[in-house]
This record gives structure tokens, sequence and C-alpha cells, in this order.
């Protein structure tokens, strides 16, 4: 369909008005980060308290933790629930199509970097409350994001988004504890039962310390010595002189501070610990280091994973379950305009207004101005749009292309259409053997030849068109254009003889049988394209068996390690939410990448690939970067570790009585600006 130009305006709350044409739906100016509906009142007393506003969408949450989540269904979510330091705004010429990003604060109200770039200082925003009730401080801030770069915790977006900021174990040595508080040094404890405590040592006068893995009434214990072995006052002068090579320490017992629940030990104990580059340095500053510069580290900290929790609940959490904690998945407490209400999962989850909630409109009152937000569950495309023209839901997102005609006669029905930083792909499996289960044979997707057919036996062309509604566009790179670092390397035509000519010069036996993975739901029209992809397939000699699974079941399914791997091919999308390419390429491409946990689900591994990647990381000239990046682009698409498909475009649909809605560019739908009038 055809799209005319349209003037947009913005009014959220902290952001400045401001008016966006928009000429061509791929080359759409963002401003504040958001493209706001039309319809958004130019009255800014106009908005309306009071009210549930019902969302759906195709998928359920996997996870309410921040730290645990992968995917933009469950991070619309939670960026309603915890907030992050910094927040990323966008914009694009409509002209030129030259990006502009800008960072702006959130929790964090300023921030410097120092002249070496090895630090970055944040200032937090005061009078910020928890959901507990408890007060934003570098506390909490600490022990959030040293949660997510505590390995033991597998959080999926450890590497790619903190990875280089020193969370490591390390030996006590000479300038170790220039920064008192970037160290914790841990010694286990064998208790009476025989269960290990690992008990926080921080270097200091007290010998009050934090127990992690013993359930008691105070989580603070006193730690003492025996008579004739390494007293405490001895360790934290030898750690305070910065003289300690390594220390083993002969503990006799342990026990609660209150003198009950005695803890027998055995001896000796080796004091080991974990360097931290996140320094609490006062109570509103909170400082990070990196070994040496890191150029995506501030658009990182705008990712909806790096969510700061209460410092009271983390700590409750962990002592449930140590080290990385239990009950956060469904309680989480954040500084967010929404609590968590009710969650029946698979069904709905239920939020309720924070009556604390820091920020204020542009009229000086407070956010938000629902009393409720539904998030509904509804897989089928049809259902949903259903829903949508009954009224049952204000909002659904993902509108099927085909249904867009009819919708737009609906008077009730407003549609929304935002381009995405989301490319859409088929992973390969790319190991040199096949998965276990099919007895550890040679691997067919091994071979770049093969996987290079594939690319040109799919007519991606005829999916967009036939399929999508004309509302996407061909894949030519890894990452879209509106990506920062993006180079066009592509497409691959669709040339079926070509596809039959690299099958047969790599030996492959026909019919190449294949199994296929893809959600139901997850994505627009994700089954039918699946379903397209099979048939072409077919006509160039490779059978398909293809299987669609509920979301959640299905990341279960691609997320395993490489020895426990099952899948061969496996549907995706993946939204560059930063807008920094090494968002978009790193997390997908590089080898240290390989699941569990991170994101390069297909295994594959290009030294040449890595090392633009790594150098791409450490530079802070932004030329330099993008001839790396240009250059890791062209060795990706040659050696096909995916199918690449399309990038799609956000449509949408929102009932006429909703107001002040606003869908982010990295596929968010945002709510706490939204009234229903």
């Amino acid at each position: 369909m055809g799209h005319r130009p349209r003037s947009l305006r913005l009014d959220g709350a902290g952001m400045r008005r401001c008016t966006v044409t928009v000429t061509h739906p791929w080359i759409l100016c963002f401003i504040a980060g958001v493209v706001a509906l039309a319809g958004m009142a130019a009255d800014i007393y106009a908005q309306q308290p009071g009210g549930r506003l019902v969302i759906a969408q195709g998928t359920d949450a996997e996870s309410l933790d921040p730290i645990a989540f992968t995917a933009s269904p469950t991070a619309a979510i939670t960026e309603h629930i915890t907030e992050t330091l910094v927040r990323m705004e966008i914009a694009e010429d409509a002209t030129t199509g030259e990006i502009k990003t800008e960072v702006r604060g959130r929790l964090a109200e300023s921030w410097s970097f120092s002249s070496d770039g090895t630090a970055l200082t944040l200032r937090l925003r005061p009078g910020v409350k928890f959901h507990d009730g408890t007060d934003l401080d570098a506390e909490a801030v600490k022990l959030s994001l040293e949660r997510i770069m505590n390995p033991a915790c597998a959080a999926p977006f450890r590497a790619v988004l903190l990875g280089r900021i020193p969370y490591s174990p390390a030996a006590l040595t000479t300038g170790d504890v220039a920064n008192k508080n970037a160290l914790i040094w841990t010694a286990k404890l064998i208790g009476a039962d025989g269960n290990a405590i690992a008990v926080a040592l921080k270097p200091g006068p007290a010998l009050k310390v934090a127990v992690t893995g013993m359930v008691h009434r105070d989580p603070t214990v006193t730690v003492e010595f025996a008579a004739g072995t390494t007293t405490a006052a001895e360790v934290m002068q030898a750690v305070n002189d910065d003289k300690v090579a390594s220390t083993v320490l002969t503990v006799a017992h342990a026990k609660d501070s209150d003198g009950s629940g005695r803890v027998d030990a055995v001896a000796p104990t080796k004091l080991s610990g974990y360097k931290s580059g996140v320094e609490a340095v006062d109570a509103a500053t909170v400082r990070l280091t990196v070994p040496t510069p890191f150029a995506p580290l501030l658009a990182h900290l705008t990712h909806s994973a790096i969510g700061i929790t209460s410092a009271k609940r983390l700590r409750e959490a962990i002592t449930a379950l140590p080290p990385c904690g239990r009950g956060l998945e469904d309680k989480p407490a954040g500084t967010g305009p929404f609590m968590v209400k009710e969650w029946k999962k698979l069904e709905r989850l239920v939020l309720a207004k924070n009556p604390q909630y820091w920020d204020k409109d542009q009229a000086g009152r407070p956010l938000p101005y629902l009393d409720e937000l539904e998030w509904r569950v509804i897989p089928d495309d049809a259902a949903r749009m259903i829903e949508l023209e009954r009224g049952t839901v204000q909002v659904a997102v993902r509108v099927p292309p085909l249904d867009v005609p009819r919708l737009q006669r609906d008077p009730n029905i407003g549609l929304d259409f935002t381009t995405s930083v989301r490319t859409i792909f088929i992973g390969l499996n790319a190991r040199e053997r096949a998965p276990d289960k099919e007895g550890g044979a040679p691997n067919p997707l091994a071979d770049k030849r093969v996987r290079q057919a594939l690319n040109h036996c799919v007519d991606k062309e005829a999916i967009v068109k036939t399929i999508l509604g004309g509302q996407a566009r061909v894949s030519d790179a890894p990452i879209v254009p509106q990506v920062i670092g993006y180079s066009k390397v592509g497409p691959y035509p669709f040339d079926a003889t070509k596809a039959a000519d690299l099958l047969r010069e790599a030996g492959a036996k026909t019919p190449l049988k294949l199994k296929f993975h893809t959600p139901r739901g997850r994505y627009v029209r994700d089954v039918q394209v699946a379903q397209a992809v099979q048939a072409m397939l077919g006509t160039c000699g490779v059978e398909v068996e293809l299987t669609p699974l509920e979301f959640v079941a299905y990341l279960a399914l691609i997320n395993k390690p490489a020895s426990e791997a099952e899948h061969q091919m496996y549907l995706l999308g993946w939204g560059t939410v930063t807008v920094d390419a090494d968002y978009g390429l790193y997390s997908l491409f590089h080898s240290s990448q390989w699941p569990p946990g991170p994101f390069n689900r297909g295994y594959y591994k290009s030294d040449a690939v890595d090392q633009r990647l790594d150098e791409a990381r450490a530079s802070a000239d932004p030329d330099a970067r993008k001839k790396l990046y240009a250059e890791a682009q062209q060795l990706i698409w040659d050696d096909a570790p995916w199918l690449f498909l399309h990038s799609e475009s956000q449509i949408t649909g929102i009932r006429k009585a909703v107001k002040g809605m606003q869908v982010h560019v990295t596929e968010r739908v945002i709510a706490w600006n939204a009234w229903i009038e």
C-alpha cells in the first residue's frame, strides 16, 4: 500500500515538542526514540487519569527478572517495571537518511567519561524509590550490575553488554586494591550439615559480612578466627597494605551475629575473590571502569536487560537461592511506572500503577495516568485482530499486513506504521557434526556452499510481496540500514539454478533432509513465512520438516549448548536496540557468544570476523569502527550462517479512544504516557 507523507508530534513527558515529517516507510525520522501515534492531543491538559488498558501480543513474557529474558515482547513489559540508568534517543534525517543518536538520562541524571575513556561516572537521580519503598542508591546499581556480570548467573546479555567490565576471579596482588570498593573476597565455610557457605569479606575494619549461601534469620554473621591462626585484623591489614598474593585462612568456626545457629567449619579455607569494575563512589554516584576504552558502553546501558532492582529485594532473593536469587522472575522490585499485580502465565499479566513513580508530565502531574495495564497473550493473528475489533483489547501488536485494508475501514481503530531495527532470518546450525541425537553424522550445513544454496533458493521478494503485503524489506546485510555501522553487502538473488549448482559442488545428496523450527505468533506471519520457505526449498531438492512451537518453548530448544543442540534451521528475529552495530553483530556472530545464554545459536565461528568485531569494540574512532564493521558484514554475508530474509515494518492497531501511546523503533509499545478518552 502507499504511504502518504504525514506529520506526527511528540508531547511525551520529559520530551521536547517537535514535528516529524514521514516521507517513506523505510526513511523515518525518530525523535526521542519513539514515533507518537496520530491523535496525540495538542492540549497537555487533556489527559484523563484512571482505567485499564489491555495490550494484546502473540507471546507471553519469559521472566520479569531483567537479567533473565532474551526477547522484545518481554522487554516491552519489563521496561514498565524496571528502568535503566540511561535511555536512547534516535533521529534519522528524512532527506539524507543519516542516523543520529543521543543518550539521555533516566535513573542517572548526568554522567562523564575519564579523559582516557576507561571510566564512566554516573550521578543518580535523587528522590527515586523502588516498588518496595526503598531509595534508589549506588548500592542497588552496583548489586544489579554485578549480578548480571557474575558468570554463575548466566545472564544472556552479560558478555555482549557488560562483558568488558571486570568481574572475574582475582589473586590479591599489589595494585589490585587501589579501589577498595571494587574488590569482594569470598571465603568458603563448610557448615555442620556439609553445605558450603560463601562469605563475602570486603576490605575494611568490620568483621560482619554478608552470607550468600546459608539460611539464617539474620543474613549478617560474624566470622571469628581461632587462636594461633591468621586473625581477621591481620587479613584486613594485609589487604589494605596491598601485600597479599594469596591467603589461606584457618577458620575454627562461624556463628550468627546474635550468637545462635553455630556453624562449624573445616580448615584451611583459601581466600579467593572477584575483582569488579563497578564502584559505589558514594550513595548517589556509581563508577564503571574498563581496562581499555569500550566504545558501545553508554549505548549498552540503555538496554532493558540492565534494569535496576532494589538492593533489599536482591538480597532477599539471593539469600533464598545463592548466588543469583529466586523470586525476581515474577516479583521484581524496580522503579518503573507500574508494579506487578497478577500473572496468569500464557494468558495475561496485569500491572498496577506505581503511586510513587518519580516522573511527571509537562504540566507537572504524576505519571502514569492509567490505573492498570494488562498484557494479554493471543498467539493467533486472526484471533488477536478479532479482539481488537470487538474492543476487548485496546492495542494489538503485529497487525498482519493483509488485514490492514479491513482495519482501516473501521472508524474506531487507528493503525501505526513504524519501521523497526529488527531483521528476520533463518539461522543455520553450522557445526561440523550434525546434532548428537542424529548420531553425530557430518552436518551438510557446515559447508558454506550449502548455506549459500539455501539463500539462492528462496525468493524473498515474493515472500515480502505476497505474505507480508509489501510491509517489509529484503535483507541486504546482517543488520538494517537504521543501525550505525550498517554496510550493504547483498542481497542474495533468487536463482534456483545457482542453488542447484552449489549443492552439487558441495556433494550434497538430494533430497537433502533438514529439520526446521519456527515460533508461532512471535513475528509477523512467522508460520506462513516458514511454510513458504519450506515450499521453496522443496523445489531445490531440500526436504524440510517444519515444526512450529510456542515461543518460550522454542527459545528453550535453540538455547542449548552446542553438544546438546537438536535444531538445524530456526526462524528468529534480532532487533539492534542500541542502534550500534556491535550489538547486532557481536551478539550473533562472535564465537564467544555460543549458547547457553548468548545468541550465536547457529554456533558460527570465524576468526576473521572475531578479530574485526573485537577491534571495533576497542576503537574510539567512528571511521575505523565503520570500516571494521563493513569488513565483518562482507565476511558474514559470504559465509551465509543465516538464510537472510527481511526486516519488518511494525504495524500496531490502537482503538481511537486510546491516546498518548508510543511505538518505539525497538518494537516497544510504551504506555506510561497513555490514557483512555
